[in-house]
C-alpha cells in the first residue's frame, strides 16, 4: 500500500481519484441506452475500490468528491429533475462507505499484499470487492432515494437490482485495466504487461463490436417502430376528419334539397349525429345571402321559429371591429346562423351573421370559391370555467333545384376530443405528439400535444416557420427520432409531428440483459488473462534462475552433475507445472462455455421467434469467438512446452479445399473480393498426416488475406513436389491484393502477440497468435513457411509441408470406412444412455441434446455412483466426465472393466489437451470428446459406438438386480 504522508499527496490523491471517477462516471452515461439512462456496467465503483485499497482510507475523500459531483452532474444534465446539493452528497457518501466496506471486507480475509495471480485470491476478491460490497451502495442509494420520493414504491426493486448490478460488473469489467496500468509502488507488478495489454484489448472490441452491432440492430427495430406509429396517427387523424366531412355533406344535402326546413326538422336531423359524434360540439346551417335578400329572409325565419317555439326570437344581428353584437352592416354578402344544434346554449348565435366576424370571413370565401371543406383557425372553446381548443368546419352547399337553400353546413369541433378519439390506444407514453395549423399564429396554432412542453411546443410551430430545407436539421436538433405528416382538412392542412428525445422508444431490457452477459464474461476473461501471465511469468522465472543455477554449478567440478539432474528434474516438473495448469484452466473455461454454447443452440434448434433467434446466435456467435481465443492461447502454450503431438491419418486434400471454400466465401463475397483456389500440376488426391493442423494453417492464411483485403481477389493455389515414392512435397500459397507489408514488418510477423503496428490491431483486430501459431505448427511438421509482400501491392504466404502418400489398400480402407459413418449417420439413434457429470447445467444441456436424438438418459453425479448404475442396469453406452468428486473418470472407468462390463465408455470431458485423450485411453475409454463439442462431433461418436455395442458387447448384468 501508498502511504499519503504530506498535505500535498492527499489533495493529490483526492483530485486525482475524484477526476477519475467523474470521467469514468460520464462514460458509462454516454454509452448508457435511454430512455432512463440506465447503465449495465458502472466502472466507477472499481475505480473507487481499488483506490482505497491501495492507497487507504484518505482515497475516501476522493470518492465522496467524484460521486458527489457526478450525481450534481446527473440530476442536472441528465436526468432532467431539480439538482441538490444534499441528495449528490448523500450519494457521495454511500459510494464511498461501498467501497470502505470492501476494503475491510478485503484485508480482513486477504492478507497484503494482494497477489493477483493465485486463482484463490482472485475468487475471494471477486466474492468480497463485486458480489457482497455492492450491496452496501445499491440498498443504502436506493432506500435513500425512495425516502426522498425519487424513486417509486414500484420501481424500487427494479432500480436497486440495476443498481447492483451495475456496480458489480463494473468492478468485475475494469479492476484487470486499473492493474495493467497502475504503477509497482501501488500494488503487485502485473506479469507479461505487453501480452495481458493486448488480450484485454483484444477482449474489449469485440464485446464492444457486440454490443454495438445489438445496439444498432435494436436502435433499428424502434425507429421502424416509430414510423410505423406515424403512419397509424396519420391515418386515423385523416379518417376523423372525413368522417366529420361526410357529416356535414350529410346535412348540406339535407338542408339543400328540400325547399323549406322547419328549426324541429332540423333538430331531429341532427341530435342523433351530436349524439353518435361527441368530438361535434354543435352544428349549424348558416344561409349565405345577398344583402337585398335579408329582410325577407329575417321575416320567414322569425315566422318559423315563432311556430317552433313562440320565446326564441329571430333576429339579424353582426359584430363589429371589438367582436360585440350589434345592427348587421350592409354588405353585399351575408352568412347568416339560421339553424343550430343543440340550442341550448348557443341560442345567442342563431342570426348572427358570421360573414360580419374578419376573423372568419376568409375562411368561408375560401370554402366558397374552392367548393371544398375549409377549416378556421384554432379558437377557444369554453366550457364553464375551462377552455379547450376548437375549430369551425366550413362545408359550402349551393342551391339545387326546389330548394332556396344556399349556404355552409357548420361543424363546431373539440380538437383535442376528436383528435384523443382518432389516436386512441396508438398513442405511445413515451413519445411527444403535436398537431397543430400552421397557418394560425404560433401562439395560437396548436390544436393537440402529448408529452411536450410549452416551450417545446413554442421550439416547433417556431422552428416550423424556417425554410423547408432547415426544418429537419432543426427537428433533429432536439429529437434524434421525428415523424412529419401533412393532414389535408378539406382545401387546408394541418401538420402532425411525432416526435422523441431519445433514440429509443422503451427500454430495451433484452439489449441490456446481452450487454451485461457479455461485458462480465469479458470481465472474468480479463482475470483469467492476469492469472495465466503470472503463472506464465512464474514458470519462466523459474526456469531461469534454475538455467542459472545450474550455469553456476557447472564452474565446480565435484557438483556439477549433481546439481545439473536437479536442475533438469526441478525443470521438468515446472513445465509440468505448467501443463497442468494450462489443463485446469482449460477445463474451468471450457465446463461453462460449452453450456453457454449448448444452450445458444438448443435455444436454435427450437425455432424460437426472430428477435430471440438473432439474440442466440449472437450469444453462439460470441462465444465461439471466445473459444477460438482460448485454443490459440492453449495451442501456444502447448507449441511453448514442446507438448504438440500430430495425428497420422489418411485424408483428402480436396475435401479440405472444398471446407475452406464454404468457410470463406460468403465472408470474401461480402467485403466484395474475388476468391479463387486452384491446383497446379498434377493431382494428389489422397494425403497421410495431420490433416487438422493443416487445416489450421490455411485458416489462418486466408483469413488474414480477406481481413486486410478490401478490394481484388485472394488465390490460394496447391502444388505438389515428389520426394520418393512414398513421400511429397505440398506447397500451398496464399495470395491476396491487400494492404501489404514493410520489410520491418515482414521480419516481425511470425512473432507472437504481433500485428504490423498499433494501427492494423485498432482497425483489424486479432490477438496476434495467428500466424505464430501457424509458423510453429509448420516447423513442427517439419515443413516451413515464408512471406513476401510490398506496401500497398499485396502479400503472399507460402507454405511447404511433407506429406506420406497412402497406399491403394489404406485408401480403399478409408472410403469404406467414410461410408460405413456416413450410412450409419442416416439411421435413427436409439439406446440407453449413462451420462456421468457433476455439473448441473452441463447435465441439462448435454441430456436434453440426448433426448432430442432419440436416446434414453440416465444421469450420475460422480463416478462411484456410475460404477453402482452399472452394476444395477444396462447400458449401450457411457458418456464419462473426468474430473469430478468423489471418484475421478479415469478411477470410475478401472473399475467399471475390472468387473467385465464391456460398454462404449466415452470420455466427455473439458480436459482437451492431448496428454488427456492418452491418459483416457489408457485407462480403458474408447473414445474422447472434448467441450465445447458441436453436434455433429457427438452423433457421429454415438452412431459408432452404439452400433458397435449392439452388434458385439453385452453387459454381464443386465437382469436389473444390484
Amino acid at each position: 500500500m501508498f502511504k499519503v504522508q504530506s498535505h500535498m499527496q492527499k489533495l493529490l490523491v483526492t483530485f486525482l481519484v475524484s477526476t477519475v471517477y467523474i470521467l469514468f462516471g460520464l462514460l458509462s452515461i454516454w454509452a448508457a441506452i435511454p430512455p432512463g439512462f440506465a447503465t449495465v456496467v458502472w466502472p466507477a465503483a472499481g475505480l473507487g475500490l481499488l483506490a482505497v485499497l491501495l492507497l487507504g482510507p484518505f482515497a475516501l475523500f476522493g470518492v465522496f468528491a467524484g460521486a458527489a459531483v457526478l450525481n450534481f452532474i446527473i440530476s442536472l444534465n441528465y436526468a432532467g429533475g431539480e439538482p441538490s446539493l444534499f441528495v449528490s452528497g448523500m450519494m457521495g457518501a454511500f459510494a464511498a462507505t461501498q467501497a470502505l466496506v470492501g476494503r475491510v471486507l478485503i484485508v480482513s480475509v486477504i492478507p497484503a499484499p494482494v497477489n493477483f495471480v493465485r486463482p484463490a485470491v482472485v475468487a475471494k476478491f471477486l466474492l468480497l470487492g463485486a458480489i457482497i460490497s455492492p450491496l452496501t451502495g445499491a440498498t443504502l442509494s436506493n432506500i435513500f432515494l425512495w425516502a426522498q420520493g425519487v424513486i417509486s414504491d414500484q420501481d424500487w426493486f427494479k432500480n436497486w437490482v440495476s443498481w447492483y448490478m451495475g456496480d458489480a460488473i463494473g468492478i468485475v469489467f475494469i479492476i484487470p485495466w486499473l492493474l495493467v496500468f497502475t504503477p509497482k509502488t501501488l500494488s503487485s507488478h502485473v506479469s507479461k504487461v505487453r501480452f495481458v495489454f493486448y488480450s484485454l484489448i483484444t477482449i474489449t472490441s469485440c464485446t464492444a463490436l457486440l454490443g454495438w452491432l445489438v445496439t444498432k440492430t435494436e436502435m433499428e427495430k424502434h425507429k421502424v417502430e416509430f414510423t410505423v406509429n406515424a403512419n397509424v396517427l396519420e391515418r386515423a387523424l385523416s379518417g376523423e376528419l372525413s368522417k366529420v366531412s361526410d357529416i356535414l355533406q350529410a346535412l348540406a344535402g339535407f338542408v339543400r334539397i328540400q325547399e323549406d326546413v322547419t328549426p324541429s326538422e332540423y333538430r331531429v336531423f341532427t341530435l342523433d349525429l351530436l349524439k353518435r359524434n361527441p368530438s361535434i360540439h354543435g352544428l349549424s346551417w348558416n344561409e349565405r345571402l345577398e344583402g337585398r335578400e335579408l329582410k325577407a329572409f329575417e321575416t320567414a325565419m322569425q315566422a318559423s321559429y315563432e311556430a317552433f317555439d313562440p320565446t326564441i326570437h329571430f333576429e339579424v344581428k353582426g359584430l363589429d371591429a371589438k367582436e360585440d353584437m350589434g345592427a348587421v352592416d350592409n354588405l353585399d354578402t351575408h352568412v347568416i346562423v339560421s339553424f343550430i344544434e343543440p340550442m341550448t346554449g348557443n341560442i345567442k348565435a342563431l342570426g348572427l351573421d358570421v360573414y360580419s366576424q374578419i376573423s372568419r370571413r376568409k375562411a368561408l370565401d375560401n370554402a366558397w370559391s374552392s367548393h371544398r371543406l375549409f377549416p378556421t383557425a384554432p379558437i377557444n372553446l369554453i366550457q364553464g370555467d375551462r377552455s379547450e381548443p376548437g375549430v369551425l368546419m366550413f362545408m359550402p352547399g349551393g342551391k339545387t333545384t326546389g330548394s332556396n337553400h344556399s349556404g355552409y353546413a357548420t361543424a363546431v369541433l373539440k380538437a383535442q376530443v376528436m383528435i384523443e378519439n382518432a389516436f386512441g390506444d396508438s398513442l405511445l407514453p413515451t413519445l411527444g405528439v403535436l398537431v397543430f395549423d400552421p397557418a394560425a399564429p404560433s401562439g395560437q396554432s396548436t390544436l393537440f400535444r402529448q408529452n411536450l412542453s410549452g416551450e417545446d411546443v413554442e421550439y416547433l410551430t417556431t422552428g416550423w416557420n424556417k425554410p423547408a430545407e432547415d426544418r429537419a436539421g432543426f427537428l433533429a436538433e432536439r429529437f434524434p427520432l421525428n415523424e412529419v405528416r401533412t393532414i389535408t382538412v378539406g382545401g387546408h392542412s394541418w401538420v402532425l409531428l411525432q416526435v422523441s428525445g431519445s433514440s429509443f422508444l422503451y427500454q430495451p431490457w433484452g439489449v441490456h440483459l446481452l450487454l451485461a452477459g457479455s461485458v462480465l464474461f469479458a470481465g472474468l476473461l480479463g482475470w483469467f488473462i492476469i492469472i495465466v501471465a503470472g503463472h506464465t511469468d512464474e514458470i519462466e522465472y523459474q526456469v531461469k534462475r534454475r538455467t542459472r543455477d545450474l550455469t553456476q554449478a557447472n564452474s565446480r567440478l565435484v557438483e556439477s552433475e549433481y546439481a545439473q539432474a536437479e536442475a533438469v528434474k526441478d525443470a521438468e516438473r515446472s513445465n509440468r507445472a505448467k501443463s497442468e495448469f494450462l489443463a485446469n484452466m482449460s477445463h474451468e473455461i471450457r465446463t461453462p462455455l460449452n453450456a453457454i454454447l449448448g444452450l445458444s443452440r438448443l435455444g436454435l434448434n427450437q425455432e424460437p421467434p426472430a428477435n430471440f433467434r438473432d439474440k442466440f446466435e449472437k450469444i453462439n456467435h460470441s462465444g465461439e469467438l471466445l473459444l477460438g481465443i482460448i485454443n490459440d492461447i492453449l495451442d501456444f502454450s502447448k507449441i511453448e512446452a514442446q507438448k504438440l503431438e500430430l495425428e497420422e491419418q489418411i485424408f483428402s486434400i480436396k475435401d479440405i479445399i472444398s471446407q475452406l471454400r464454404d468457410l470463406f466465401l460468403e465472408q470474401a463475397k461480402a467485403k466484395g473480393i474475388e476468391l479463387q483456389f486452384r491446383f497446379d500440376g498434377k493431382l494428389r488426391p489422397w494425403l497421410t498426416g495431420d490433416s487438422l493442423r493443416l487445416r489450421q494453417i490455411l485458416v489462418n492464411l486466408l483469413s488474414n488475406a480477406i481481413k486486410f483485403t478490401s478490394e481484388g481477389s485472394v488465390t490460394l493455389v496447391c502444388r505438389y513436389e515428389d520426394i520418393d515414392d512414398h513421400e511429397c512435397l505440398l506447397v500451398i500459397s496464399v495470395t491476396d491484393t491487400g494492404i501489404g507489408m514493410s520489410e520491418s514488418q515482414q521480419k516481425v510477423v511470425f512473432d507472437a502477440f504481433t500485428q504490423a503496428d498499433s494501427s492494423t490491431s485498432r482497425k483489424f483486430g486479432g490477438t496476434g497468435l495467428g500466424m505464430t501459431i501457424s509458423h510453429r505448427l509448420a516447423t513442427a511438421m517439419d515443413g516451413n513457411i515464408s512471406v513476401t509482400s510490398r506496401q500497398g501491392e499485396g502479400t503472399t504466404f507460402i507454405v511447404k509441408l511433407p506429406f506420406k502418400l497412402p497406399q491403394p489398400r489404406e485408401i480403399d480402407e478409408f472410403k469404406a470406412e467414410r461410408a460405413r459413418v456416413r450410412d450409419n449417420r442416416e439411421g435413427a439413434l436409439s439406446g440407453h444412455v449413462l451420462l456421468v457429470e457433476d455439473n448441473e447445467i452441463n447435465q441439462e444441456v448435454v441430456g436434453e441434446q440426448l433426448r432430442h436424438l432419440g436416446l434414453d438418459v440416465t444421469m450420475a453425479d460422480n463416478g462411484a455412483l456410475a460404477v453402482a448404475a452399472t452394476r444395477r442396469h444396462h447400458f449401450d453406452i457411457i458418456l464419462m466426465d473426468i474430473q469430478m468428486p468423489v471418484m475421478d473418470g479415469y478411477e470410475a472407468t478401472r473399475q467399471i472393466r475390472e468387473s467385465g462390463i464391456n460398454v462404449p465408455v466415452i470420455a466427455l470431458t473439458a480436459a482437451a489437451m492431448v496428454e488427456d485423450k492418452r491418459k483416457a485411453l489408457e485407462c480403458g475409454m474408447d473414445d474422447h470428446l472434448s467441450k465445447p463439442f458441436r453436434q455433429e462431433e457427438m452423433y457421429a461418436a454415438l452412431t459408432k459406438w452404439l452400433n458397435a455395442s449392439k452388434s458385439t458387447l453385452t453387459s454381464p448384468r443386465d437382469d436389473g438386480k444390484g
